[in-house]
């Protein structure tokens, strides 16, 4: 197989291209959570749901005050869920136009990564979609790691 390059530049294969995309989608994506979502808030709101969780590990099921400290776990849980949605849907447009870029210039089906043998359920190497990931769950743990972020 040769190797393609991408406008013909000699170091931007489809596996750096992929690599490139995978850095630039975890940069933006750290830093519209750094930068947009109310950090301060997530931090004290789970700090208080895992102490509501531990009280309602040691309380009876049926007692009304259980109840009530459920419920209130479950509203916590969900404006927590709120505040970390917003960088998400901010970003959700530029990553479509992205990944339809990236779809139009490199063939999703080429295989990126050889292993030289047929792994059970992975098959022979990684095509664009698992060099995506496995190179995004590395950068975003990275660049939290930079940025502070827990």
């Amino acid at each position: 197989m040769a190797v393609e390059y991408i406008y013909g530049i000699t170091w931007l294969t489809p596996l750096v291209f992929t690599l490139l995309l995978s850095l630039v989608t975890s940069l933006i994506s750290q830093l519209s959570f750094k930068f947009i979502a109310n950090n301060e808030f997530l931090k004290l709101s789970m700090k208080e749901m895992k102490e509501m969780q531990q009280r309602l590990l040691k309380m009876n099921t049926t007692d009304k005050e259980y109840q009530e400290l459920q419920n209130k776990l479950l509203d916590m849980n969900m404006k927590v869920m709120t505040e970390q949605l917003k960088p998400t849907m901010i970003t959700m447009i530029p990553f479509f136009i992205l990944f339809a870029y990236a779809r139009s210039i490199i063939p999703m089906d080429q295989t990126l990564i050889n292993f030289g043998v047929n792994l059970p359920l992975i098959g022979p190497g990684f095509e664009f979609f698992g060099v995506y990931f496995f190179s995004s769950l590395i950068f975003s743990n990275v660049l939290r790691k930079i940025l502070n972020r827990k």
